[in-house]
């Protein structure tokens, strides 16, 4: 199926991700119900789409801490408020890269950036940064 020129590359591949994800789905209703829980629609605020756990987590504070302080943590501030390893923080981080919610902007330290789309996301899983 050809993307309508209406509907952004990034929003057409997140709908693309979920019909995978849901593919088992006969019913419509239900289809389109787990669709909206998906992207936060729904009565939760489930994992941003395409997400695991730990990259919502991680997601919610990269964009908490940018929020609340003007600029990205580093890998050992992820990693000590999420309680994993720096080398988890590169997986967490390189995934997130990976589904199009970070970026890295060359030169050096504190480089993550936040896909705009990938911040109203994370909003609804972020609990604060002290």
């Amino acid at each position: 199926m050809t993307q309508p020129t209406s509907i952004p590359a990034e929003i057409y591949e997140q709908a693309d991700i979920l019909c995978d994800q849901f593919r088992s789905i006969d019913d419509d209703r239900e289809f389109v119900a787990r669709i909206l829980m998906e992207v936060g629609q729904g009565a939760g605020h489930p994992a941003p789409l395409g997400l695991t756990e730990g990259q919502s987590s991680a997601l919610a504070f990269v964009t908490g801490y940018q929020t609340a302080k003007g600029f990205a943590p580093s890998y050992r501030e992820i990693a000590d408020a999420l309680g994993v390893s720096k080398s988890g923080v590169h997986r967490l981080v390189h995934g997130l890269i990976s589904r199009g919610a970070l970026s890295m902007i060359p030169g050096g330290a504190r480089s993550i950036a936040i896909a705009q789309h990938a911040a109203v996301s994370a909003a609804h899983n972020f609990s604060g940064v002290n």
